[in-house]
């Protein structure tokens, strides 16, 4: 099971360093057209704000795995060693369980948008869904990362059985 989420954290890592790489060329693209040929784009626009949805919550689990979240661990930081094991695991099953309800709204709202035909108004509407399923699938991960972390108390978000740190 620890695989299966490894490996769906390590795609959608990778899926935002595309999605990333994406955005620069689509701006690079709109400034060419734009400034270059006074052609500018009808879709770049709304194309990267899609990318950046995309990127953000294909990273989401990543950055819950790794904890590179911004946190004020002040209090954390005072505890002994023993309370601040306890503590992190309430505050990770906590975190389980905000994600889990997000991603259940999430994805209720997707299944609506789906059902309903739901366009983004838009210079070239999509559907909705294309883009709001990234955000359940965001929240999901994160929260099966909560849960990881919350029952084995931390601990690296490698590869299980490999030595090479994640993302490098």
């Amino acid at each position: 099971m620890l695989g299966l989420l490894w490996g769906l954290r390590t795609a959608g890592f990778v899926l935002a360093r595309l999605a990333l790489a994406a955005i620069a060329a689509t701006y690079s693209l709109e400034v060419v057209c734009r400034y270059l040929f006074d052609a500018p784009t009808s879709w770049s626009a709304d194309l990267v704000s899609y990318l950046l949805c995309v990127l953000v919550f294909t990273m989401m689990p990543q950055v819950t795995a790794s904890g590179s979240q911004v946190a004020v661990t002040v209090i954390v930081d005072a505890l002994s060693e023993r309370r601040r094991e306890i503590l992190m695991r309430v505050i990770h099953i906590l975190g389980f369980l905000a994600c889990a309800a997000m991603g259940y709204f999430a994805f209720g709202e997707t299944t609506r948008q789906i059902l309903r035909d739901i366009q983004i108004l838009a210079t070239n509407p999509v559907p909705k869904w294309w883009i709001s399923i990234w955000i359940g699938i965001g929240f999901a991960l994160s929260a099966l990362e909560f849960l990881r972390l919350a029952v084995t108390g931390g601990g690296s978000p490698d590869r299980p059985g490999d030595a090479t740190p994640a993302g490098g």
